[in-house]
Parts: C-alpha cells; sequence; structure tokens
C-alpha cells in the first residue's frame, strides 16, 4: 500500500514541481508575513507618535527631556511596532514548515544551488531568515556544523534585504521610479550573495561536503514545541538586540540634540560624495545603522521635503537606494554576529558588506548616468 507522504513529497521534492511548489509556499509564507505584521504595525506606530507628540508641551519640543524620551520611545517603538509584528509571525509560521518537515525539503531542494557558492543546502534557512530580520538570521547560522559555514553563512545573510531595507526598496525605488526598479534591485540582490558566497568560499575550498540529511516524515506539528521554539528565537531578539536599539535610538537624539548633523555630514562627505549624492543624506546613514527603516524616515527630514524628487534625481534615488540596501548591518546585527562568529568576523563583516554596498552604488550611479 502507498503511503500518502511518499506521494506527497514524489511532488513536492520533484525536480521541476517541486521548486514551483517551494516559489508558491514562500510567496503565500510571505505574504501573511506582511499582511499580518502590517495590520499590527499601523496603529501601533500611530499609539507611539501620538505619545510622542503629547510629550512635546509638558517637557518642551526643545529640551533635553524631551529628546531623551523620544529617543527611548523611538527605540521601544522600533521593537514593538516595526520589527516584532514582522518578527513574530515569521519565527511561528517558520517553526511551522519546519514541525510539519517541509524545510528539510527546502534544504534538499537548494543543495545544488548551495553547492554552487560553496555550501550546503542547510544555509538556505538562514537566508530565508533574513527577509525577516538579520538578527534571527545571523543566530540561525548555529544549525551549521562547520564553522567556516557559520561564518560564510552569517556574512551573506547580512546582505539580505530584512523587512526594514525591502520597505526602503519599496517606498523608494519601487514607488519614485517604478516596479522594474525595485524587481532590479531584488534580482541584483540574489546575484551579489551568490557571487560573493562563491568568493568567500574561496578561503575555505574544502568547507562544502557533502549533505547528509534525515527528511522526517510529515506530522501535524505540536503546538506547544512549535510556541516554545518560536518564543526561544523571539527572547534571543529581546535579550541582544532590543537593548542595543534603544541606547542607539537615545544616543541619536542626543546628537541632535546638540545639532551635530552638519557636522555628521562633513565627515561624510567624501562618500557621499564619491556616490553623487546630496551631503544632506549623511546624516540618514548614521541612522540607518540603528534601523535601516531610519534611513527612509530621516531622509525626508535631511531633504526638507515629501517630494524626494524634486531635490534628489532618479539616479541618485536609485544609488541611495542600493546603498542602504547592501551597506553595513544594523547595531543589532553586528552585536548578533559579535556573538556567533568573533569580534574579527563581525569587523569583517562590516568591511565587506560596505565595500560591496559602495561598489554597487559606484556601478549603479555610472549604468544610469550612461543608458538612463
Amino acid at each position: 500500500k502507498t503511503d500518502w507522504r511518499i506521494l506527497v513529497d514524489s511532488w513536492v521534492t520533484h525536480r521541476f514541481f517541486g521548486y514551483l511548489i517551494l516559489a508558491l509556499v514562500f510567496y503565500a509564507f510571505f505574504n501573511f508575513i506582511f499582511v499580518a505584521g502590517g495590520a499590527i504595525e499601523e496603529p501601533l506606530l500611530q499609539f507611539f507618535s501620538n505619545l510622542s507628540e503629547g510629550l512635546k508641551e509638558p517637557l518642551g519640543a526643545a529640551s533635553l527631556p524631551f529628546f531623551v524620551t523620544q529617543g527611548f520611545l523611538q527605540g521601544i517603538a522600533g521593537g514593538v511596532a516595526i520589527v516584532l509584528p514582522y518578527l513574530v509571525p515569521f519565527l511561528v509560521g517558520l517553526s511551522l514548515l519546519e514541525d510539519v518537515g517541509y524545510l528539510p525539503r527546502v534544504a534538499f531542494l537548494m543543495d545544488v544551488f548551495m553547492h554552487q557558492i560553496g555550501l550546503h543546502g542547510k544555509s538556505i534557512i538562514p537566508f530565508i531568515l533574513g527577509y525577516g530580520c538579520s538578527v534571527p538570521a545571523v543566530m540561525a547560522t548555529r544549525i551549521l556544523e562547520f564553522p567556516q559555514h557559520r561564518f560564510i553563512v552569517a556574512i551573506l545573510a547580512t546582505l539580505i534585504p530584512c523587512a526594514a531595507r525591502i520597505t526602503i526598496i519599496f517606498a523608494l525605488a519601487a514607488f519614485l521610479l517604478g516596479p522594474n526598479a525595485a524587481l532590479f534591485i531584488f534580482a541584483l540582490n540574489l546575484v551579489v550573495v551568490a557571487v560573493s558566497g562563491r568568493i568567500l568560499s574561496l578561503f575555505y575550498p574544502d568547507a562544502s561536503p557533502g549533505l547528509i540529511l534525515e527528511i522526517p516524515s510529515y506530522q501535524v506539528p505540536p503546538l506547544g514545541n512549535t510556541l516554545k521554539k518560536s518564543w526561544y528565537r523571539i527572547r534571543e531578539f529581546i535579550v541582544i538586540a532590543w537593548p542595543i536599539l534603544i541606547g542607539g535610538s537615545v544616543l541619536l537624539s542626543l546628537l541632535e540634540f546638540g545639532g551635530v548633523e552638519g557636522s555628521i555630514n562633513w565627515v561624510l562627505s567624501p562618500l557621499t560624495g564619491l556616490l553623487g549624492l546630496p551631503q544632506s543624506v549623511g546624516t540618514t546613514l548614521i541612522f540607518g545603522l540603528l534601523r535601516k527603516e531610519l534611513s527612509l524616515i530621516m531622509l525626508t527630514q535631511a531633504l526638507g521635503t515629501t517630494e524626494v524628487l524634486s531635490v534628489m534625481t532618479r539616479t541618485q534615488v536609485m544609488v541611495f537606494t542600493v546603498f542602504v540596501t547592501f551597506y553595513i548591518p544594523c547595531l543589532a546585527t553586528i552585536a548578533a554576529l559579535w556573538r556567533e562568529i568573533g569580534k574579527k568576523g563581525a569587523l569583517w563583516a562590516v568591511l565587506f558588506t560596505l565595500a560591496v554596498a559602495t561598489g554597487l552604488a559606484l556601478l549603479t550611479r555610472v549604468f544610469m548616468e550612461i543608458f538612463v
């Protein structure tokens, strides 16, 4: 008697239909995450915005206590209203896929592609996590057996556009330049991850052994186990990333209170000048180190208008989007890198992503100036 599980596997792991099913599953998965997260994010952001506005009068809009309080609230809001609404459904959904038994099939399907960049199929799991948040993506590298794999995948995971970077891509490139511009950035991202993986794997020529992976039977996921695993992963963000998020937000508010934006823009002017960007956007890159979406939030404030194309050219918008998509990961991700692959590994990741972002932004600038 043929087991129904074998029949399902004949489709799920098929050399053609398996990839089609994979695309459909994750298309539905990501749509669920963004719909659920978006429905929660908007009212929470509005709540914190109203709370911040309500403190202006009693504390004084230009006072030091107000700036410190506002920075603290922005750090809290970043976790409650921006990260957790997407991170929680993502991690719960990922745990469900894992407990059902589907993720090992994903690793099997992606094994051939991963070998082309010096890795194996299990590496796809941190990459998938990276589309939600880079912090759990880096933490997920601990499932890999070899230190070389953990090092390479941790760095590559920081190149995957997280939910915040995806927001920037859609809000800038897609909205101002059209959907093809956003599609180009996502395609470019896949190419960059593949090429970067191949380059990094050259330093570890023996870092890609054959994959022996147990494929478990399909089963109804035990709800208690799923929730416990999800909570463990969410707790990692709360304990490691969130305190840095709050502290960094307060620090940046203090810098804003001191009126040092002009000095920051001057220090970063060699970089913004090299990329052909307005000098005033330098501050937004600093805010982006705290949370990537702050680069977008602070852009209109730095430019002094919401009509971005009235101040920046289409080429500048594209260059800015490409640079922010690939450049230095946020402080929370750097902290996770420090814990998982050490101080030197975290420093290497910072330098590598900065070099990749600068090179790609320069190529984008040259390409658009010539052909657009």
